[in-house]
């Protein structure tokens, strides 16, 4: 078979490749630009949580719609990606590399705290069923641990892509301090820890 051989520098001169603006305008199907905004993240199975400082016997003791409220006020999320170190052989004066195991990040979202939606309560309550202060107790994986979801949409909102996070838990919250100079509005970064995460097929959440 012959080897096929490309000489860069014809490449925008060939008709029939071309790479420009015009190319992108011509196949709007192709290159409609993804946006930062259009996006979605939701925890499941957080309905019904339970308050931080409650037992369960007062009246409004659990938090009925806090996934729907959560989804509402998150403001920003990264990315979920893994890495995977090398594992180095040397022979002579040569490295040869293998993938290693791989590495997934801390995942990190930014909610706004709506007075209402009140999501630093849904926030704090999931966080407390792995760590309670007032018991000193750690939880079970079964009830600190849930599945997220990030969605990301086109413009018009058509679900473009949608990564599926497994065994999420609250390792921190963070807030700005109080500042009676500052009006600016409320936000909540919440480092998430998970175990892995993939790229999900299905309609379904």
């Amino acid at each position: 078979m012959a080897t096929l051989k490309i000489n860069p520098s014809t490449i925008a001169e060939r008709s029939d490749t071309p790479h420009g603006v015009y190319h992108l305008s011509d196949n709007p199907e192709l290159f409609e630009i993804s946006r930062d905004n259009n996006f979605e993240f939701v925890v499941t199975n957080l309905d019904g949580i339970l308050k931080v400082g409650m037992t369960g016997d007062e009246q409004e003791a659990y938090i009925p719609n806090a996934q729907e409220m959560l989804r509402l006020s998150v403001n920003s999320s990264s990315i979920p990606h893994f890495t995977q170190r090398a594992i180095q052989v040397k022979r002579g004066n040569n490295t040869l590399n293998y993938a290693g195991v791989p590495e997934f990040g801390n995942h990190t979202i930014q909610v706004i705290d709506f007075i209402g939606a009140d999501a630093k309560s849904i926030l704090m309550s999931w966080q407390n069923l792995s760590y309670n202060v007032e018991t000193e107790k750690v939880g079970l994986i079964t009830d600190y641990k849930k599945d997220c979801f990030l969605l990301e949409y086109s413009p018009d909102y058509q679900l473009v892509r949608k990564w599926k996070l497994y065994g999420c838990w609250i390792s921190e919250i963070r807030e700005n301090d109080f500042n009676a100079d500052n009006n600016g509005k409320r936000q909540i970064t919440v480092t998430i820890i998970y175990d892995k995460a993939q790229l999900d097929r299905t309609d379904e959440i």
